[in-house]
């Protein structure tokens, strides 16, 4: 499914800087166009053609937090959660489909999110992939202990899933230094044992202490040693575990 724009109805294209405080004021900002389906709102990062009557929206906090107010207050905090869980999404479509939801849910009510409408549809759909896909990493994300202690591990997700993935390993691992870097993104969250911070990197060094080059070869044999050559279904492995998922896994598949 995609949006495109109507050659009868031209309206500006709203640009903004990626973030989701740039996103919920470019709501505030649009507000006026809310009613056309020709609407289009995107990411400066994304190679786009620009028009004379584009407008670039400068990210205004104190209105970010007016329209998160309104949203929460008129809404739900759910409903907000689920913006920034579409927000998330690797989909080129999610600014227009969160930005058209919230104003037909403002205008309709939080139920939309139950109808067939296409963009809460879209929206429904887009949350869902996120949450599926983190769930997915859940079971699958492997650690290994730095020298310094760290425990580190490399992902590479599709969609942006790092904000949300580390919660459920601070709560699992309090005591613990973590580290997950998503390589495709060249994000890196660190957990200290107390708050958890998120970072933009270029490159990273990194020494295995030696207990974790030890375990890793005795793990690498033991995965050899009970799987069965002549029983091997890489189809069946694939279905149940996309290949896309084996490159950062410690044991060979």
């Amino acid at each position: 499914m995609y949006f495109r724009q109507s050659y009868t109805e031209k309206m500006p294209n709203y640009y903004y800087d990626g973030s989701f405080d740039g996103l919920l004021t470019v709501i505030y900002m649009a507000y006026e166009d809310r009613k056309s389906n020709a609407l289009r709102v995107a990411s400066e990062t994304e190679q786009l053609i620009l028009e004379f009557d584009d407008i670039h929206v400068m990210t205004d906090f104190l209105k970010a937090r007016h329209v998160e107010k309104n949203i929460c207050e008129k809404l739900s905090q759910d409903f907000l959660n689920k913006m920034r869980t579409c927000f998330l999404s690797c989909d080129k479509n999610k600014d227009i489909v969160i930005v058209h939801t919230v104003y037909k849910a403002l205008k309709q009510g939080e139920e939309i999110l139950n109808s067939l409408d296409d963009h809460a549809f879209y929206m429904n759909k887009l949350v869902k992939q996120v949450l599926n896909e983190r769930h997915r990493y859940l079971g699958l994300l492997r650690f290994k202990e730095m020298k310094d202690g760290i425990m580190f591990s490399t992902i590479e997700p599709k969609n942006n899933i790092l904000p949300i993935l580390i919660s459920h390993f601070k709560n699992r691992m309090k005591r613990e230094k973590i580290a997950i870097f998503d390589k495709g993104r060249k994000m890196i969250v660190y957990y200290d044992g107390k708050k958890a911070e998120i970072f933009f990197v270029e490159s990273l060094e990194i020494e295995w202490s030696d207990e974790e080059i030890e375990y890793s070869e005795l793990w690498k044999t033991f995965h050899k040693s009970i799987s069965i050559k002549e029983r091997e279904n890489k189809k069946l492995q694939q279905s149940n575990l996309p290949k896309y998922y084996w490159k950062h896994l410690v044991e060979d598949m």
